[in-house]
């Protein structure tokens, strides 16, 4: 090597000889210092970060996430018959408080699980006991066998198995409503009421001049009813109400291209006959279905006067509305609808 060479080496900068790993155990003994590197001045400091105690951040999430929110007030449920020795079923009408009408089930879909337990605990323990009704008529009792809860999210469906006790006269009945013991006084003399052989005709006659005087639009073309119930509605038992389906069934299901719905309430008077005291008709298409059928006529509100309860069919589900008289039409006061899960039918694997 010759000595020029040499002479070179030892005039290169001392900090240029340092390597990448010199650097790396420098830097951690630079830290909290105020250096000066290639003629800048830096502030070398260690990264600060606040840690969460356990307890701020439980309290955290606590303070984040609602209660659950479980009916405080009283539940009006709806009893049907499943066979001829008595089993039956049960679900949940409406909350009744501070006479309001309120939806049942969660408000957020992940409380799904926990409303549902929750629900099981208050309202269907093994042989808890609910008392029937038939309008004003105590007929009745059920008992709680073991929960059957379907559905998810916020479309739950919060329903129970049971047997069914009923009174002389009020063993052929299939529909109750039920309330918990001790809520409401009922009659205990319960009369069924009359069915008339002319009732199946005069309802198809009073459907057609319903949709024609109302100008209804739709291809109604009318056939045996798929429910026709004698009611005791007012002014005698003389009544009815009837379901008429075109192009679809009363049930759950979405209906095809071309169907329509017709719900007719009627009176009888011996000076005039059957006359109309309400009727609902629509025709629909898939996802806007809903078909009514007549439950009962009860004083849910305590107004002295009797509300009608219809239960609803849609495209994936089912539900009960309350209707009520007022200036001399009916109109729905509540629905229990939950436009979510009827959504759930337009999409694709949506049921």
């Amino acid at each position: 090597m010759s000595a020029s060479r040499v002479r070179r080496q030892r005039q290169r900068p001392p900090w240029r000889t340092l390597t990448a790993v010199t650097l790396a155990a420098a830097l951690p003994l630079l830290t909290g210092c105020d250096v000066e590197w290639g003629g800048v001045q830096v502030k070398l400091q260690e990264p600060e970060y606040r840690r969460e105690a356990p307890a701020e951040a439980a309290a955290e999430g606590q303070a984040e996430r609602a209660p659950l929110e479980l009916p405080s007030g009283v539940l009006a449920f709806h009893v049907s018959r499943l066979d001829a020795a008595g089993m039956a079923a049960i679900e949940p009408i409406a909350e009744l408080r501070d006479g309001n009408l309120r939806p049942v089930g969660p408000q957020r879909a992940e409380e799904a699980d926990e409303y549902s337990s929750a629900f099981i605990r208050g309202h269907y323990r093994a042989e808890q006991a609910y008392a029937l009704y038939r309008g004003a008529g105590r007929v009745g009792t059920f008992y709680v066998r073991a929960p059957a809860i379907a559905g998810s999210g916020l479309c739950l469906e919060l329903r129970a198995l049971g047997q069914l006790e009923l009174r002389p006269r009020a063993d052929t009945l299939s529909e109750f409503l039920a309330w918990p013991p001790g809520v409401r006084a009922g009659d205990e003399g319960f009369r069924p009421p009359t069915y008339r052989e002319d009732m199946l005709e005069l309802s198809q006659v009073l459907v057609r001049r319903g949709v024609s005087d109302g100008a209804v639009a739709g291809d109604w073309r009318f056939g045996v009813p798929s429910d026709l119930r004698a009611l005791d509605v007012g002014t005698g038992p003389l009544g009815f109400a009837a379901t008429f389906m075109i192009g679809d069934s009363l049930a759950v299901g979405p209906p095809g291209s071309a169907a329509g719905s017709a719900f007719v309430v009627a009176d009888y008077a011996p000076s005039r006959g059957y006359f109309p005291l309400y009727m609902d008709a629509a025709w629909y298409e898939p996802g806007r279905k809903r078909a009514l059928r007549w439950v009962d006529a009860v004083d849910m509100l305590g107004d002295a006067s009797a509300e009608w309860v219809v239960q609803a069919y849609g495209d994936a589900g089912s539900w009960f509305e309350v209707l009520v008289g007022r200036a001399g039409t009916v109109e729905v006061l509540w629905s229990g609808r939950r436009p979510v899960c009827e959504a759930r039918e337009a999409q694709p694997g949506g049921r």
